[in-house]
């Protein structure tokens, strides 16, 4: 089988596809084991198992839930724009439905992170109950319940074959999608008294990473649950959405990469300039993280995966880009929080959670694989439903 423009070399997708469906059932497995003794250990031992503290509140959680986020308003906007403009790969209501599964599997793992980061975990209402939307979170909290509200009605809709209502909910969440990224980048703007925060390109960071996580999310579960009874019209279209996700994921790494040597170039270039911060981040303990994870093997790895014309590399290259889109996002988190902001603070009060030190635990990376684990059964059950609605109704 040949690939739109002749660009890679033939693959038999049924049989790719099964393969990574079989491998994706014990990581799935393992996943979910391995999180329920996290969740287990946060439960009976509170924060104390996890590397955080007074001085340094969010860690890996809250990093994970900005990379659900992403991939949420990613694949909303580039299934929507594709479904709108009639693209091929995308013109289909069942390839519009696979978006929006998508999407809402990366947003409530998201929510399930921010959840065991609270304190009281039993006040998560609070924020919907008693909301002040002078608040970021209560803002942010309103916000991703509405999306999901209009994600289901877009979903529910998707299996009628002309409702005039489809098109406009879908732009009203396409809008909802781009507020995710840009919102989270001025969350952080926000917080004035932090100067690695405080820069005018952190929401063009979120939303560009946004768009490469929701390319590279839609290019490893198109490829991976395609059916074995494919028409040669499916192939085809899968063959274009692969070109797409594949291009979209190539110029968004490129671009983040461009708007990040922006950012720190500025603090090197500035002879007055001092940032520890970034000197945490490029030069002390987060180096590995940015030089390693983040840009090497998630950047520069799925970079030259995706330049070739092996669609098996591809979806690989899509699994390291978002593993490199995590570490990007603990770069920003981290960093900005490892550096006292009133001097003398901390010696002024000894404690071990007054420090301004922060190391992963293995609690937090258990709870993570919980996420990912449930993010993995929301798609899945989200699938089945997409198959039992489309035999009912003769949807496609």
């Amino acid at each position: 089988m040949s690939i739109q423009s002749g660009s890679v070399a033939a693959v038999d997708h049924t049989k790719f596809s099964s393969g990574w469906t079989k491998l994706l059932w014990p990581v799935w497995a393992i996943f979910l084991i391995a999180g329920i003794a996290g969740v287990f250990m946060r439960i009976t031992h509170g924060h104390n198992l996890a590397g955080y503290g007074s001085y340094v509140p969010w860690g890996l959680w809250i990093g994970v839930y900005f990379v659900g986020v992403g991939i949420s308003g990613g694949a909303f906007i580039l299934g929507t724009l594709g479904y709108l403009f009639g693209v091929q790969g995308f013109s289909r209501n069942s390839d519009l439905r696979i978006s929006i599964i998508l999407s809402v599997s990366g947003l409530l793992p998201a929510f399930l992170g921010v959840w065991l980061d609270l304190g009281r975990m039993d006040r998560m209402m609070n924020i919907l109950i008693h909301p002040s939307f002078t608040s970021m979170m209560a803002f942010n909290a309103w916000m991703y319940n509405i999306f999901l509200i209009i994600a289901a009605l877009t979903w529910f809709l998707s299996f009628r074959d002309s409702s005039p209502w489809l098109k406009p909910l879908l732009i009203l969440g396409m809008f909802f999608s781009i507020l995710f990224p840009s919102q989270s980048g001025v969350f952080f703007e926000a917080v004035r008294t932090n100067e690695f925060w405080r820069s005018p390109l952190l929401s063009m960071l979120f939303f560009v990473s946004a768009i490469t996580l929701g390319g590279a999310s839609l290019l490893f579960v198109r490829s991976a649950m395609l059916k074995k009874s494919a028409t040669s019209e499916d192939l085809s279209a899968l063959d274009s959405a692969l070109n797409i996700l594949r291009a979209t994921t190539l110029i968004g790494l490129l671009v983040y990469v461009v708007f990040e040597f922006a950012e720190f170039s500025i603090t090197f270039w500035n002879p007055g300039a001092h940032s520890p911060n970034v000197e945490f981040l490029l030069f002390g303990d987060y180096r590995i993280v940015f030089w390693g994870i983040h840009l090497g093997l998630g950047v520069v790895v799925p970079f030259l995966m995706l330049s070739t014309g092996n669609t098996r590399l591809w979806v690989i290259a899509s699994l390291l880009s978002i593993i490199g889109f995590g570490a990007a996002r603990l770069c920003i988190l981290i960093p900005g929080q490892v550096v006292g902001q009133i001097p003398g603070i901390q010696e002024a009060f000894q404690d071990p959670r007054l420090s301004y030190v922060y190391h992963i635990t293995t609690m937090e990376y258990l709870v993570v694989l919980l996420m990912i684990a449930v993010g993995m059964t929301v798609f899945y059950v989200g699938s089945l439903l997409n198959k039992f609605f489309e035999s009912s109704s003769g949807a496609r």
